[in-house]
């Protein structure tokens, strides 16, 4: 593809007046097309004419007509910007049909997307949303997703992008009824499940806060984020993580909180690009955090 020499083609305000102009025959007609006065549009292709060295269109009559000069400019224009509208085009029905590519957690996305999700596409059933369930250690990738949703401490921030904060939670110490009982436990001699999905130390730090070594404690390993979830319903393990994951499991009675001097806190943020956010995924993300206001909790 050859280079343009932009410094030989004049702006692209003369040259949309005069397309306009030529196209509808008038500076009337091209003034209400382009929403500017007659006489902002005269102006524009008076200056297209000096910057080209010829005259482009003259009187005829009451009206205008294109000289041989206009009218060998005024179809290429036409086909130019003809060809720009559709380009443009496509890209908008390119982007409407991908839809929102959300990547978060397994636990979040379970317990607090899915559940209300019909909601969203009952306000909106024509934009898709799909979900990559990558982990909330997994780096943040806003060019393969247009939202990425992860946890960490209150007041984050995750200084290269745009963030919402969608919910705080306190962490809790949550078990099986089973492996616990009704009497209060020695948290030293249970056997934790290892986190894989918290990261950054928060572990470590709420066994040390519960008066724990952890190096010391035993540790179960599921194999995955994925299986601690099902490791700890079925009694394999204490398990720290946020309440709100587990909320539902503690009102049916399946886990119970473990009662320990924890004073932790986290929470979920729904993190995008900088710059322009395009429409379905302002809807998603006003979806989400409206969605997602009520579940904080003390």
């Amino acid at each position: 593809m050859a280079d343009i020499n932009w410094s030989r083609i004049p702006s692209l305000t003369t040259l949309r007046a005069f397309e306009a102009t030529a196209r509808l025959e008038g500076y009337s007609a091209a003034a209400r097309a382009l929403n500017v006065t007659p006489a902002a549009i005269a102006q524009q292709v008076r200056k297209l004419e000096v910057d080209i060295g010829t005259p482009l269109v003259r009187k005829e009559g009451r009206g205008l007509a294109l000289t041989d000069a206009g009218r060998r400019l005024s179809e290429p224009l036409h086909a130019a910007f003809t060809l720009i509208a559709d380009g443009i085009d496509d890209l908008h029905r390119a982007e409407a049909s991908r839809g929102v590519r959300v990547s978060t957690t397994d636990y979040f996305a379970s317990s607090v997307i899915l559940p209300r999700l019909g909601a969203f596409w009952k306000q909106h059933p024509t934009v898709q949303v799909s979900f990559s369930p990558d982990g909330n250690t997994a780096p943040v990738d806003l060019e393969n997703f247009d939202v990425v949703i992860r946890g960490d401490a209150p007041g984050h921030q995750w200084a290269q992008h745009q963030q919402i904060t969608l919910v705080e939670t306190p962490m809790v110490i949550s078990a099986a009824p089973a492996l616990v009982g009704n009497g209060k436990v020695d948290l030293a001699t249970m056997p934790w499940i290892s986190d894989r999905g918290i990261g950054g130390g928060a572990f470590e730090q709420a066994v040390r806060m519960v008066g724990c070594d952890p190096d010391a404690i035993t540790l179960v390993d599921p194999g995955s984020g994925k299986m601690e979830l099902e490791a700890l319903l079925m009694g394999y393990g204490l398990h720290f993580g946020p309440e709100l994951i587990i909320r539902d499991r503690l009102a049916d009675g399946s886990l119970v909180k473990v009662e320990a001097a924890l004073d932790m806190r986290g929470a979920y943020y729904a993190i995008y690009a900088n710059g322009p956010v395009p429409g379905q995924v302002r809807l998603f993300l006003d979806w989400l955090k409206a969605t997602c206001a009520p579940l904080s909790s003390d």
